[in-house]
């Protein structure tokens, strides 16, 4: 009897405190949501959170795509929602689309593909995420694994000690959130930490240290979003893809890696699978955007810490809630000012204009490169062994060699 009603206790604080805020999503604001970081259980909460606000119109990506509120003139429907999670793999952004589906029905959807997502076929699916949580149909919704995963999520939110635990942090004043959380879904860096020249350098260690875990080669993503675009094209979702854009130092630390090829295949095989598909089920190709070609956006400065505020890019990778804004507003509005929809004619030309963006750019800003690379390449180890090939290649990058 005691140990029941502690877990009763326990299931009772947590319902009320609702630290991953799901079971109080409906009055939830900025504020509620900001009581304690939820960025490692977006997989879980969204889901929840999705099924409460049944929207019609989705933003869907990684964390990079966090930024774009679901704002536009064209998207009038209720309670549009940014369902971006971060590190979302192409697998995943198939189940998180059906499930919208299945919940919604979807009239409009809009898509940031990352590179790195798109280049790597393993894993499929990140921590935190369960299969039986997304349904590939409404009637999927009734069935008994998503009911007994149902189950499993309210008891982890309700009756673990971690989820006691978090409900303490929320109550407290003293928690250090580093981002801030929004109802429709988006979230922004509020830490002051990693923006700016320590957040390239930050993002860049990453990627030198994803670059020592696997190659990036055009693997089975590419039949993942084959599949995405016929599933959206067979249930009549005005869909929009788009490259989520990237600073032109980090597109030249890839290119340094060895990866010009992959990063140049990315975009044609993204190209070559939505008109493929679009041949296949009768139909005009998906609307898809490039913005790597935004001369002063892509190409900006890159500033200090304290003086970042007003930077397009928080860190190289992720870009701020008003380039979101312009981006949303270039692929659902009918004059466009920046970027380029890409095709089999364009594409060519767009990544010759990358390639001049990131010259220009080195050649301009080369004292500060090479302050970067100096703080990027401080630790040469990355604290892990890697194998020959990759080691040669980041030691080439970082001058341990005698190269560049």
């Amino acid at each position: 009897m005691a140990a029941l009603g502690f877990c009763g206790a326990v299931a009772l604080v947590n319902y009320v405190v609702d630290p991953y805020a799901i079971y109080h999503f409906d009055e939830a604001d900025a504020d509620y949501l900001s009581r304690i970081d939820q960025f490692y259980h977006m997989r879980l909460s969204k889901p929840r959170n999705l099924l409460q606000l049944r929207p019609d119109s989705i933003v869907l990506g990684s964390s990079r795509s966090g930024s774009i509120k679901p704002q536009h003139a064209t998207w009038d429907g209720h309670g549009n929602y940014n369902f971006s999670v971060p590190g979302l793999t192409m697998y995943e952004m198939y189940r998180f689309i059906q499930h919208a589906q299945a919940v919604g029905p979807l009239e409009k959807l809009m898509i940031g593909v990352d590179f790195e997502a798109f280049m790597t076929a393993t894993p499929q699916t990140r921590d935190g995420f369960a299969e039986h949580r997304f349904a590939s149909s409404n009637r999927e919704l009734e069935t008994i694994p998503h009911q007994l995963q149902w189950v499993r999520d309210s008891a982890a939110t309700l009756l673990s000690m971690p989820a006691l635990s978090r409900s303490i942090s929320a109550l407290s004043d003293q928690v250090f959130v580093s981002h801030r959380y929004f109802r429709d879904g988006t979230w922004s860096n509020v830490s002051g930490i990693l923006l700016g020249r320590p957040g390239y350098v930050f993002t860049s260690q990453a990627i030198l240290e994803a670059h020592g875990k696997a190659a990036y080669a055009v693997g089975g993503n590419v039949e993942i979003v084959a599949d995405i675009l016929r599933f959206c094209h067979r249930q009549d979702i005005d869909t929009r893809l788009f490259v989520t854009p990237t600073h032109v130092l980090l597109v030249d630390l890839w290119q340094q890696l060895g990866y010009t090829a992959a990063w140049r295949d990315f975009h044609r095989h993204l190209v070559e699978v939505n008109h493929r598909v679009g041949r296949e089920v009768g139909r005009e190709p998906f609307p898809l955007w490039g913005f790597n070609n935004a001369a002063g956006i892509v190409d900006e400065a890159v500033a200090s810490g304290k003086d970042n505020h007003s930077a397009w890019f928080q860190d190289g990778v992720h870009f701020r809630e008003r380039l979101g804004s312009r981006i949303m507003h270039e692929m659902w509005g009918e004059q466009p000012t920046f970027g380029q929809r890409l095709d089999e004619q364009t594409t060519t030309p767009y990544l010759a204009e990358v390639d001049r963006l990131a010259a220009g750019f080195l050649a301009e800003h080369a004292a500060v490169n090479r302050d970067l690379k100096r703080r990027i390449c401080g630790k040469p180890s990355m604290g892990r062994a890697r194998p020959a090939d990759t080691l040669r290649k980041t030691d080439s990058f970082c001058g341990r060699n005698g190269q560049r």
